[in-house]
């Protein structure tokens, strides 16, 4: 497969190239500036060419409960007992049908990959919605009074609410079999509270939220490096305020996820949009770069997630998304990230998946 006359935004720090690229046996072979050698290459039309999005933080079961209970405060709606798990249980036989909803529109909004926290235990991680083509997913359970081996063994490892809802030999045995088992620990902290130091204390891979982190506990993220994956736009429907985005940024790794679609949509451009603008408000910087929260979008949540990389280069999985370049616009980063929006997609590339629309 060849594509020209693009705009593509290549490598780690995302630069624009005007030229052509070319994919076989799903990886990219050549990426070149200029004039398109090759005849059989699809016109894109300066079309923009950027890493597919990776939505790194995302609870899936619940697709069948969008917006309810949206005015009751965060415990009520997603904490244990909340209205969440009583829809969860009551809808148990739709869970799948709803799963399977989200995952297609994950497809046609340019997200190819992402990270799910089930709960539910056992039977929460063993449920897969059969879906043609569609993202690759990272599975995080949780034990839920049940056998840790046995949940970890359906899925990639252990995403934890919040430590405050275990006791602490609970706590050990999780992050001991985790270990054990070389799989993946995540833990959500800071969202409603400062309880960020506490889940530092598990050495997680990741931390989620951190949306009321005060200083010293950003300090000690910092410190250790541990990456980060925020989800501003579910904090902010949840009333529980927002992350210093800008700081967390310049600070340690960073992606973005969608958070519950209960509580919020699965779009990735939407997230991006107003991730970028928060940050530039709250900081007053009018300097803040789009760039890296397009990085945060797109490639971080891979490199967090232990995922092959899908940086435009040479070699790497060819896994991207091209988007038609409307008229007048000067930054493709910038268009992308507050001008474009999914319907705008016209073609996506997933190793030896292409799907190109005819011109």
């Amino acid at each position: 497969m060849k594509i020209k006359n693009a705009t593509i935004l290549v490598g780690d720090e995302l630069e624009p190239v005007e030229g052509y690229l070319t994919v076989k046996d799903g990886k990219i072979k050549e990426i070149g500036e200029g004039k398109c050698p090759y005849k059989n290459a699809v016109d894109v039309k300066r079309g923009i060419v950027f890493p597919s999005f990776t939505n790194a933080h995302v609870h899936l079961m619940d697709s069948v409960a969008k917006d309810v209970s949206a005015y009751e405060p965060i415990d009520k709606r997603v904490g244990k007992g909340g209205v969440k798990f009583q829809i969860l249980e009551e809808k148990r036989k739709g869970i799948p049908a709803g799963m399977h909803a989200s995952l297609t529109e994950m497809v046609a909004s340019g997200t190819t990959a992402f990270c799910d926290f089930r709960e539910g235990g056992l039977s929460g991680v063993k449920i897969k919605p059969r879906i043609k083509n569609g993202p690759t997913g990272i599975i995080l359970g949780r034990p839920d009074g049940g056998d840790i081996s046995s949940v970890l063994n359906e899925c990639d490892g252990i995403g934890i609410s919040s430590g405050g809802y275990y006791t602490d030999k609970a706590l050990k045995d999780i992050c001991t079999a985790v270990r054990k088992k070389k799989k993946l620990l995540a833990v959500h902290a800071g969202e409603v509270k400062d309880d960020v130091k506490e889940a530092l204390k598990l050495r997680p891979d990741f931390l989620v939220h951190l949306t009321n982190a005060g200083k010293d506990s950003l300090d000690e993220v910092f410190k250790r490096k541990i990456p980060v994956v925020i989800c501003p736009r579910a904090n902010a429907m949840l009333g529980v305020g927002l992350p210093k985005i800008k700081e967390l940024l310049e600070n340690t790794t960073v992606a973005l996820g969608t958070d519950n679609v209960m509580v919020n949509s699965i779009d990735m451009f939407k997230e991006m949009e107003f991730t970028f603008k928060v940050a530039r408000a709250l900081s007053r910087d009018y300097e803040f770069d789009a760039k890296v929260v397009l990085k945060a979008a797109t490639v971080n949540g891979r490199e967090i997630l232990g995922m092959e990389k899908n940086v435009i280069k040479e070699g790497n999985v060819a896994d991207f998304v091209i988007i038609k370049r409307k008229k007048y616009l000067y930054d493709p980063v910038l268009a992308i990230i507050h001008r474009l929006v999914a319907e705008d997609i016209i073609g996506t590339v997933r190793g030896r998946s292409i799907c190109i629309k005819t011109f």
